[in-house]
């Protein structure tokens, strides 16, 4: 058959490399390295550094052989381990913001990038010989570059760029719900200027971009270690594991082992954060995002292990713009033909319905350019918003029947489980999820927000008990005084679940043969755990897989797994301005006063938040980053309207803790002004689960 274009130049590689193995003397191959080496003329041209690729490329196909292979190892190594120990000296004397540009980190790079490819080489030559790269470069005393790096980093002090927040970019680069609007509306004239404003990413300090090139090697080799590589293999495993046992779901081992597996997940990604990779990403966050803010094409380069281990590290503004660049490129790709709706305002929901359900998911991609019947307005891009706006508040209209509101909050809603008395009910969950699909593909807006639970289903992860509190909060606490006491001749159940289906009593087995196996202050773990996949899982299972095979249709969900449930939810409903002297002006106190200590810290270092910060605080306390239309004095708790509150805790270890089903903030009395912020800026980035089942 004949070859193909790849192919022949495949053999012609080959026989090149063949020939160079015979021909070229020791004397050529030092030379080689000696030439990649080279500090370079400084310009960075790109013809000077395809130069320098290209032999990069040639060491390493003459690595193949193994005469070849010791002799480039060692001459790089030499260059290395002298690179290693002047760069040390180097950056010991650097100062933060007046640091001179060197060439040496750069040629640091060039060799360790050319050395990585000839460890892989040494790797094929010793299958199952169990080398590792560390051992490899042992001999270069690089994990000293490493601990000097980290002094270094540390040494620049507060390196966050100054550029405007996510949040504010998403405000006003897209579409603003009528809630949005309503709530900016009231804006000070100084807030709606800085809303306006242009501001632009500070670059970097000297020192920060000079190190670059060493943080590049870093992760060079550190990408794929035996850490980050076994914790990538243990999950694969657990997800397996957990496609096989769904459905009917496994039962955990019963006592204290049960317990544990409440919050499974927690431990999911221990091994890599752990790791050297780990450890440095987390101890130097704000450098690193700051480098991908100037730079954003790091992270599919050199940063790339950053984004495919570490990726809770990057700042929800790197997270959203690696993802529009995704998404852009997968664009460029298909070009389809725009799409034209002209529908009734009236039956928004249908008209659209019928329209788009025999497009392709390709298709969908495609521009949509909207009419309403019997308007004038011609859709320069105004009006598929409101198209985008008016068919998200349908999505939820009760005569569907296809969402519930969850947990008495208003607007937030979880999938119903009666819904099939809607015939088309599974097909309109499929349009419902490319809708959605749709809207953060074309970076619109919606005015939409689901439970915790439904969230991560849309991320595909683990659902755990401490989801159930936004979703059914009293039910919640029936399961919470459960695993806080000895139930033993109190309460009597089974594993098994009893819904009202139009009159008619249905039993549901949470395991095989549940509805004759009582639950005991043995097994109750597992029964709070069965229930709670029960309840925002299995019971709508039909309907989270339609609208799931809508969703991505739209969005692959390897693009999507990049965020967590709360960055989900900005993703698709946007942030709305959250005024901190509203919030203060409709908060109650209990065992506080507005004049405590404890207080007036807290209100300022409130103040201090980011918008981003404010709406992960608004999040934690509230269970949602949704500001009602009449601002916070329209606050919805399980009791209907109910406002924010702080109470007085105790313990200045403990961190602050909420319960969102009353909007109330547990708020220790701590000792000093920078004890809270520090407590609460942790509770607010960590606490993703809230209070849960310990």
């Amino acid at each position: 058959p004949k070859q193909t274009g790849e192919q022949q130049s495949a053999e012609r590689w080959s026989k090149i490399t063949k020939e160079m193995h015979s021909i070229l003397s020791q004397q050529s191959v030092l030379a080689l390295c000696h030439f990649l080496c080279q500090s370079g003329s400084g310009h960075g041209t790109s013809g000077e550094g395809d130069t320098f690729q290209m032999t990069a490329d040639i060491l390493v196909a003459l690595a193949a052989s193994q005469t070849h292979l010791d002799m480039v190892r060692a001459e790089l190594m030499r260059v290395l381990a002298s690179l290693v120990t002047d760069i040390e000296a180097a950056l010991r004397k650097c100062e933060v913001t007046t640091a001179e540009p060197s060439t040496m980190e750069t040629r640091f790079l060039r060799v360790v990038r050319a050395l990585a490819e000839v460890f892989k080489e040494a790797v094929k030559s010793r299958p199952g010989g169990g080398l590792r790269i560390d051992a490899f470069l042992n001999e270069a005393n690089v994990q000293t570059l490493w601990s000097e790096l980290d002094s270094t980093l540390d040494r620049l002090g507060d390196t966050e760029v100054t550029a405007t927040p996510a949040q504010r970019l998403l405000s006003l680069g897209v579409a603003p719900s009528a809630v949005r609007e309503a709530a900016s509306a009231g804006l000070s004239a100084e807030t709606k200027a800085q809303f306006a404003s242009n501001v632009q990413t500070a670059p970097p300090k000297p020192l920060l971009n000079r190190l670059l090139p060493l943080i590049e090697a870093f992760f060079v080799l550190h990408d794929g270690n035996p850490d980050t590589e076994a914790d990538t293999s243990d999950r694969q495993e657990k997800g397996k594991a957990k496609g096989e046992e769904e459905p009917p779901a496994s039962a955990p081992a019963p006592g204290a082992a049960a317990g544990a597996n409440v919050f499974a997940e927690v431990a999911e990604v221990s091994a890599v954060e752990r790791s050297r990779l780990g450890q440095f990403c987390k101890r130097h966050r704000r450098p690193l995002n700051a480098l991908v803010k100037q730079t954003p094409v790091l992270l599919s380069k050199s940063f790339a292990p950053l984004l495919r281990y570490m990726p809770m590290c990057l700042d929800f503004d790197n997270k959203r713009a690696n993802f529009r660049s995704q998404l852009r490129s997968r664009r460029l790709e298909s070009r389809g033909e725009t799409i034209r709706l002209r529908v009734r305002r009236s039956e928004i929901f249908m008209d659209s319905y019928h329209q788009l359900r025999q497009r392709s998911g390709e298709e969908m991609r495609a521009k949509i350019q909207v009419q309403f019947q019997g308007e004038e307005g011609i859709d320069a891009g105004g009006v598929g918003k409101e198209w985008y706006t008016a068919l998200a508040r349908e999505i939820f209209n009760p005569n569907y029947a296809l969402f519930v509101q969850a947990g008495g909050k208003a607007c937030t809603y979880h999938p119903n489980t009666t819904s099939y008395v809607n015939r088309e009910h599974l097909q309109f969950f499929q349009f419902i999820g490319r809708v959605v699909g749709k809207a953060i593909h074309d970076g619109q807006n919606l005015e939409a927000w689901f439970t915790r639970g439904f969230y991560k289903h849309m991320l595909g992860r683990k659902v755990v008990p401490a989801d159930l509190e936004a979703f059914d909060p009293e039910y919640f606490s029936n399961l919470k005084w459960m695993l806080d006491h000895d139930i033993t001749d109190i309460v009597e159940l089974t594993f098994s679940a009893e819904s009202d289906e139009l009159g008619q009593l249905k039993v549901v087995d949470l395991k095989p043969n549940g509805r004759n196996v009582s639950v005991t202050n043995d097994n109750k773990h597992e029964y709070i755990q069965l229930m709670s996949e029960h309840k925002m899982t299995n019971s709508v299972r039909q309907q989270i897989d339609a609208f799931l095979k809508g969703l991505h249709e739209i969005v692959p969900p390897e693009l999507l797994s990049l965020f967590d449930d709360k960055e989900l939810e900005l993703l698709i409903s946007g942030l709305p301005d959250i005024d901190i002297e509203d919030l203060k002006a409709n908060t109650e106190y209990h065992n506080y006063s507005a004049q405590s200590e404890q207080v007036q810290w807290f209100w300022k270092v409130l103040g201090e938040f980011s918008q981003e910060q404010r709406a992960w605080f608004l999040q934690f306390a509230t269970g949602t980053t949704r500001v009602p239309v009449e601002g916070f004095r329209g606050l919805i708790g399980m009791r209907g309207p109910q406002k924010f509150s702080i109470h007085r805790a105790y313990g200045a270890d403990r961190l602050p803790s909420a319960h969102t089903c009353f909007n109330q903030l547990d708020l220790p009395d701590y000792p000093s002004e920078e004890v809270l912020r520090e407590k609460l800026l942790q509770a607010v980035r960590e606490g993703h689960e809230g209070f849960g089942f310990a």
